[in-house]
């Protein structure tokens, strides 16, 4: 930055190089020649020390540029950070007096340095006896932004972007323009000026664009003083309006990709440019910005930032306002006044308001310049000054028209119609043998034509054209661009090349383009042009390829029908893993040889939900399938259970029995979730007693239904299933030993004076609910002397249960059996069923006894007819078969 103190003489960039064309010098600054003579003079003796310099707390790495006053050094601070240093030496200075202004200009900007986003961090200002020094933020690299390559840094400027870009987009240009100037406004803000903004010294600092110190970005060895031909106004910088001017031939030169010395010269590809409209609007900021006439800018960087807004948002800048009433008011009274004196001496022109001048162009929409402003066509320009006018128009596909209007007369001008030509060229079509066939289409359609090579096409209008020619079913096509005065040429080239294809097995069968050329190993003659190819092997996904086949070289193509392996883990480990119901082995496991393509794997885990884990295999990779497994809710081995009806279970060998017999409210949900019918029986029950009047079948019905339910409610998995207790679950739950007999038939009754309560007979009072003295009253035989209180059925668990945790094994209602009478297999004639247990209306001692099989009908229903439930691993003997 240059600061307000130092605003008192314009040194010139360059030795002999004056000021911008159309400039004038103001007397106050007669003594430029003079001062730049002086700086030339003493350069020499006061050149820059090449010692290294001690900076506090720093690591001093190398130079990366060098000003008038000194230098600007790559540094490492103590926490590894690497900042930017300017050392400034005494030596270089006049006097005290002017190396003291220096340092109060730094001291000036370091605490608003970090005020605003678009001025470069000041860190730290320090001074020595030799040298004054301040540390700055650094800019980015000017290729890996701020990955900072200490040996290779260069900093990323607006001028280094210029260099790898003839320039930027008009979007592009605007938003720098919006940040400068709001970096500009905040510095005039507070009274200070930049003196030289130019590209060099525009740096970027995480992408954002930021006003420096020409001393931050100049090159090594290079050495600037205030000011850079081309960027200064006439008159000179040190002003806000100075910086504008500077700031308008930064962005002329970024948008247009011409050299700020070229002001106010047009992009000569304007009229094709895609962002041409907004790009006028644009020139329209840069005319007033670029004025020669401090009074004709901008006031403010402000203002400039408002106009760029708009422009921004497609809307055309604010134009100059009328002038107020009072002003009108005095020119009118002069103008009255030099009318009445001069009247018998001069004639007065006609025209008496302000000029204007408006252009018309066939066709409609041609960019016109009117020296240095540009509107579309028909385009009225106004207050225009009495003179002659360059005006140049331009169009896409047309002649350039070039003219003067001539506005000294004091009169508007309206041109006739400009009648444009389109600009014309030709084009040459020639193939790799003759009378191949072409078309031609301009990219707008309304021009197209045909033929055979070799041709050739004269004047054609410019533009692009899609030229396409065909051999056969093969057709090559490309984009080609007529240009005004010179003939284009296209040379198809339809030429044929071999291709080798082998694969891994042998004998895949291929196809180019969808047509079978054979099987592998297979060498084909092809057009020289882009294929797809197919193969299929038996047993594998077809494997797809596209090629591009080239003449005069080797053309090959391979295709691996190769298998892969995947490996298959679980969270906990040890599940099994099935693959349609055949178990592979558990978890983690490493399947080999698996055909690609889309695969899906069973795992199933003790206490855990069953889980499908599903991938794809590709050749020779390994997939990797896992699942985390989810806690089932049903029960874990050995263990009690209660499910979602509460019925209670306990473990019994293989299978968990439930403790009681089922109830009323259990049978009744069942019911009404199927719809089923059930008969009460004709007398009173709750709903904890023992469901009655229920035959074989509806208690198997019950048992599918509850583990239907209780899988769909994810609270039972599918390895475990609800059924009857089979004849020997039974007998091992009442406490039987082990008996001997195939069937229920053969072991009916075999072992003798065995009872649910014990050997003795009768049973005590209490043992269970069979046929007491309450249940003389139906008629009944009953025990003689036995009691328990209850004439029909009882609650369950109403009685002691036995050594398992088993309640009424023995009484309250006989209890139906999986297997039939003489075995799974009825034979012939009715279907005999088993039960056991006795029920309330049960007194004769041989059907008490544990080892008793009731044989009755599987159809039949009574009142003294229940059933309880086992849950038991799902096999194929758990269907409940007759």
């Amino acid at each position: 930055m240059r600061w307000p103190h130092r605003l008192n003489a314009y040194v010139p960039a360059r030795e002999g190089v004056c000021a911008p064309r159309n400039c004038f010098v103001r007397k106050r600054y007669v003594k430029i020649a003079s001062i730049a003579d002086e700086v030339k003079n003493r350069a020499p003796e006061h050149s820059v020390p090449t010692q290294l310099p001690i900076i506090p707390d720093h690591e001093v790495l190398r130079v990366i540029g060098r000003g008038a006053y000194g230098e600007i050094w790559l540094a490492r601070s103590l926490t590894g950070a690497v900042r930017a240093v300017k050392v400034v030496y005494r030596s270089t200075f006049e006097s005290e007096r002017a190396f003291q202004r220096e340092f109060q200009g730094m001291s000036s900007f370091e605490p608003i340095s970090r005020a605003h986003a678009g001025f470069v961090d000041i860190l730290h200002v320090g001074r020595t006896a030799e040298c004054l020094y301040y540390i700055m933020e650094l800019a980015d690299d000017h290729l890996n932004g701020r990955d900072i390559d200490i040996i290779n840094y260069s900093p990323r400027t607006l001028k280094s972007d210029l260099e790898r870009r003839k320039r930027l987009s008009v979007s592009d240009s605007i938003a720098l323009g919006l940040s400068l100037t709001d970096a500009l406004s905040a510095l005039h803000a507070h009274g200070l000026t930049h003196r030289d903004i130019k590209p060099a010294n525009i740096i970027f600092v995480d992408g954002v664009p930021k006003l420096a110190d020409i001393g931050l970005v100049a090159v090594s060895g290079q050495r600037s003083f205030v000011g850079t031909e081309g960027y200064v106004p006439p008159e000179g910088p040190g002003t806000p309006s100075a910086d504008i001017f500077s700031l308008g031939k930064v962005l002329y030169e970024i948008s247009t990709g011409k050299d700020r010395l070229d002001f106010p010269e047009l992009d000569s590809q304007l009229s094709e440019r895609p962002d041409r409209e907004r790009a006028m609007k644009l020139n329209d900021v840069l005319v007033k910005a670029c004025a020669n006439e401090p009074r004709h800018r901008y006031a403010t960087a402000e203002a400039m930032h408002t106009d760029l807004a708009l422009v921004q948002g497609g809307e055309a800048p604010v134009r100059k306002r009328a002038r107020g009433w009072l002003t009108i008011a005095i020119i009118s009274i002069c103008a009255l006044l030099t009318f009445a004196i001069w009247k018998r001496f001069y004639v007065i022109p006609a025209a008496t308001g302000p000029l204007q001048a408006t252009v018309q162009t066939e066709p409609a929409g041609a960019m016109v310049a009117f020296d240095d402003h540009i509107k579309p066509s028909p385009a009225m320009f106004d207050d225009l000054d009495p003179r002659k006018y360059r005006v140049r128009i331009m169009a896409p596909g047309y002649d350039p028209i070039e003219t003067t209007i001539d506005l000294s007369d004091r009169r508007s001008s309206s041109p006739p119609l400009f009648r444009m030509t389109r600009s014309k060229g030709g084009l040459e079509i020639d193939g790799s043998e003759p009378g191949l066939r072409f078309a031609i289409r301009s990219e707008d359609g309304e021009i197209s034509r045909d033929g055979v090579t070799p041709a050739k096409l004269a004047n054609l209008p410019t533009g692009k054209y899609e030229v396409t020619a065909r051999r056969g079913d093969w057709e090559l096509r490309d984009t080609i661009e007529i240009k005004r005065g010179e003939t284009a040429r296209k040379i198809f080239a339809f030429l044929n090349a071999t291709l080798n294809v082998t694969s891994e097995p042998n004998g895949g069968e291929i196809y180019v383009d969808g047509a079978l050329q054979g099987k592998t190993p297979l060498c084909i003659e092809l057009p020289a042009r882009l294929h797809e190819l197919i193969e299929r092997f038996d047993g594998w996904p077809d494997e797809r390829q596209t090629i591009d086949v080239k003449p005069n070289q080797e053309n090959s193509a391979q295709f691996v029908f190769a298998n892969g392996s995947i490996k298959v883990t679980s969270a906990p480990g040890g599940a099994s893993v099935l693959s349609n119901g055949r178990e592979l082995g558990r978890t983690p496991l490493v399947i080999e040889e698996v055909k690609p393509g889309k695969v899906n794997y069973e795992l199933r885990l003790a206490g855990y939900k069953p889980a499908v884990v599903t991938g794809e295999v590709t050749p020779q990779q390994q997939a990797f399938l896992a699942a985390r497994l989810e806690k089932s809710l049903s029960p874990e081995p050995g263990q009690r259970w209660t499910n979602s009806l509460g019925m209670k279970f306990v473990p019994l060998d293989s299978v968990r029995i439930a403790v009681w017999e089922t109830r009323v409210q259990d049978y009744e949900a069942f019911c009404r979730a199927t719809g089923r019918r059930h008969d009460p029986p004709d007398f009173a029950q709750g709903p904890t007693h023992p469901v009655v009047k229920v035959n074989w079948f509806d208690a198997v019905a019950f048992c599918k239904w509850l583990t239907e339910k209780e899988r769909d409610e994810n609270i039972l998995e599918p390895s475990l299933v609800y059924r009857l207790p089979t004849d020997l679950e039974w007998s091992a739950a009442v406490g039987l030993p082990k008996e001997s007999g195939a069937t229920p038939e053969m072991r009916d009754g075999k072992i003798r004076n065995e009872f649910p309560w014990g050997k003795q007979w009768p049973p005590p009072n209490g043992a269970g609910n069979y046929a007491d003295q309450s249940a003389r009253r139906r008629g009944a035989s009953v025990i003689e002397n036995y009691s328990d209180n209850f004439p029909e059925t009882s609650p369950v668990a109403s009685f002691k249960p036995n050594a398992l945790g088993l309640y009424d094994l023995g009484g309250n209602v006989w209890e139906w059996c999986a297997e039939g009478y003489k075995g799974s297999s009825p034979g012939t004639g009715r279907d005999w069923g088993v039960l056991r247990g006795g029920s309330w209306s049960t007194s004769n001692r041989t059907e008490l006894q544990s080892s008793y099989r009731n044989v009755i009908d599987r159809n039949d229903r009574d009142v003294i007819y229940g059933f309880r439930c086992v849950l038991a691993p799902q096999t194929d003997d758990n269907s409940q078969g007759r």
